[in-house]
């Protein structure tokens, strides 16, 4: 699609097209079944090497990719499995109740994730805390279709099934889009900046937002971890800012005549 917001903001990285399918291009990037790999990978292939990529139920076996991409939730599916996920997502292997069971899943991980599970994420200062965003804060998706496609928005059409647009900006994009965002809303607050990881802050978290009446905008890339992944794809001062397909079409209307034409705009970025 041509994107009027891109031919005004002119992003360094190509933004990404989230796309629910029951197809995948034959030429599409995916994991083989079983092996393990980073959704934000698939995430990078599309924005930085032009690449159509995607992940289903039997190639995502991460846990926490799975329950970001809508392809249901095994975080708390039994209590060994709440234990686990409270863990990981607070302090590792001192907040583990099992921290017997806990060790083997460490063992278990791939052997660049042992520290992060040894550790934590510290996403929570505790494991109760971890429990109450598992059981009652993270969006949860069981989508009904195979694929869920990140496609560079340049090759994605307007009638697929797009549910939100990814874009990876540096200081100076972000306070445009961020501000095109609001100036499209009402209230004061056009951005959501949600307690996550970053594979959930460009699907999971995006689908919730576009089913609310006013949609924000979804801050990414605040994870250490997540961060550590992109580094070798994106620069340390790239954030993403995913917008629900709702509200990246209000903006598509607005982006002809928006901060995008000021003066002070043009001289901020050399134009």
């Amino acid at each position: 699609m041509e994107s009027v917001i891109v031919k005004n903001l002119r992003p360094e990285f190509e933004p990404v097209a989230v796309v629910w399918s029951d197809t995948i291009p034959t030429d599409a990037f995916q994991y083989k079944n079983g092996k393990f790999g980073c959704v934000l990978y698939l995430f990078a292939e599309a924005s930085t090497r032009g690449k159509i990529s995607g992940g289903s139920r039997e190639s995502i076996i991460c846990t926490g990719g799975r329950a970001a991409l809508g392809f249901g939730t095994d975080f708390d599916i039994s209590e060994e499995q709440l234990d686990l996920h409270a863990a990981l997502f607070s302090k590792g292997l001192k907040s583990a109740n099992n921290r017997e069971a806990y060790q083997a899943e460490i063992e278990a991980a791939p052997k660049s994730w042992r520290s992060m599970y040894e550790y934590g994420e510290r996403r929570h200062c505790s494991a109760e805390l971890a429990r109450e965003w598992i059981l009652h804060e993270f969006p949860r998706y069981d989508i009904q279709y195979k694929y869920v496609l990140f496609k560079p928005l340049s090759r994605t059409s307007f009638d697929e099934n797009v549910r939100a647009v990814v874009f990876p900006v540096n200081p100076v994009e972000f306070s445009g889009l961020v501000t095109l965002a609001g100036s499209v809303m009402r209230g004061t607050d056009p951005l959501r900046a949600p307690q996550g990881t970053d594979c959930c802050s460009i699907s999971a978290f995006a689908y919730a937002e576009a089913e609310s009446a006013t949609p924000k905008a979804v801050l990414g890339m605040l994870g250490s971890d997540g961060r550590n992944v992109m580094r070798r794809r994106f620069r340390n001062d790239i954030m993403t800012v995913t917008l629900p397909a709702p509200l990246f079409l209000r903006m598509e209307q607005e982006a002809d005549d928006c901060i995008f034409q000021i003066p002070s705009w043009k001289m901020l970025v050399g134009r």
